[in-house]
């Protein structure tokens, strides 16, 4: 699948995730709260595609596979079910999500392809799909969102840091507590990720 196969597996990774979200056994294990949770996941899914072009200030082209992944999800769900459509509103445009049913089922149809393809290696129907819902977009668009991103005052790009989790164990080696911590150094923490798994 070559220059597409990153672009494949993130959206794979992401429709996965979009599809069992609303798996009734997850709030039955207790890893899911409720069923907003999907709506949240869903609704973040189609404000993505938006947020995601201040990123990209010039051209109408989207080069980085997890942009191109959500670019794909999104307009493909749109295109197929019209679950999403883009709405005006003095003067601004908005994607809506309208359809949670029709959403799911767009995920699915997407899933089941970028299955298909990975199995096939249908180099051409990747090539496709990609090119079609994946990298274009309309710089219009892109400048009223980034004109209205510019009034929040917030970055386009931020970073975490991550939690810490430290294992207790007794005489034994019996694990017997798990502590988690807060680390405050980003440089640090990056610089120890480096060292665990850097190739020495």
């Amino acid at each position: 699948l070559k220059e597409y196969f990153s672009t494949l597996e993130e959206a794979r990774a992401d429709l996965m995730a979009l599809w069992n979200v609303s798996d009734p056994k997850l709030q039955e294990l207790g890893l899911i709260s409720s069923p907003d949770v999907m709506k949240a996941m869903y609704y973040s899914a189609v404000r993505t595609v938006l947020t995601q072009l201040i990123r990209i200030p010039h051209g109408d082209t989207i080069e980085e596979d997890h942009q191109r992944n959500r670019q794909l999800i999104v307009n493909y769900i749109m295109d197929k079910t019209g679950a999403i459509q883009r709405v005006e509103r003095d003067g601004k445009s908005y994607l809506q999500l309208t359809d949670f049913p029709a959403m799911k089922e767009g995920v699915g149809m997407l899933l089941s392809e970028l299955m298909r393809i990975k199995a096939e290696g249908d180099y051409a129907a990747i090539k496709v799909l990609v090119d079609k819902y994946g990298v274009h977009f309309d710089p219009q668009l892109r400048d009223q969102v980034a004109a209205r991103y510019t009034k929040l005052n917030i970055p386009s790009y931020w970073c975490g840091i991550n939690s810490e989790l430290s294992a207790k164990f007794d005489a034994a080696g019996n694990l017997t507590a798990v502590s988690i911590g807060y680390p405050r150094d980003y440089v640090k923490q990056q610089l120890g990720y480096a060292a665990m798994y850097g190739v020495q």
